[in-house]
């Protein structure tokens, strides 16, 4: 009567590609990143979610080299994690089109209003009839 299999296939469709987002999104989990500088002295991971889960000085002794040393391994260790937390971030998988899916549910949301407002006037004229309108 309002078009139901129709709502009902366009809904089927736009949960088909959520759920494909979805599955992209776990299948796409980026591992723990370590990086290391200072010949392998000092060792950062950075975790699944990019944040540092672990800085490590594997030999104590670097803290003798001094600030500026440091200061410069530290952030050369810090970018190569970076860099390498964003190579693998950059996998061959496409992006799923996350605008399609917004103009799916919008155009679901607008047949569903204007189905609404067409039941609400059927259902309108059969009260008048009932109550002896016209």
């Amino acid at each position: 009567m309002f078009g139901e299999d129709a709502i009902a296939q366009q809904l089927a469709e736009a949960r088909s590609q959520l759920d494909v987002v979805r599955q992209t999104q776990q299948n796409h989990q980026v591992p723990p990143v370590t990086a290391e500088a200072a010949d392998g002295r000092i060792k950062i991971t950075l975790g699944a979610n990019g944040r540092v889960e672990r800085f490590e000085f594997t030999e104590v002794r670097v803290l003798k080299e001094g600030t500026e040393y440091l200061e410069e391994e530290l952030c050369n260790l810090v970018n190569a994690a970076l860099d390498a937390r964003a190579e693998s971030l950059s996998a061959d998988t496409a992006a799923p089109d996350l605008e399609a899916i917004g103009e799916a549910v919008a155009k679901l949301q607008d047949q569903g209003l204007a189905q609404m407002r067409a039941m609400s006037t059927q259902i309108s004229a059969v009260m008048k009839k009932l109550q002896g309108g016209s």
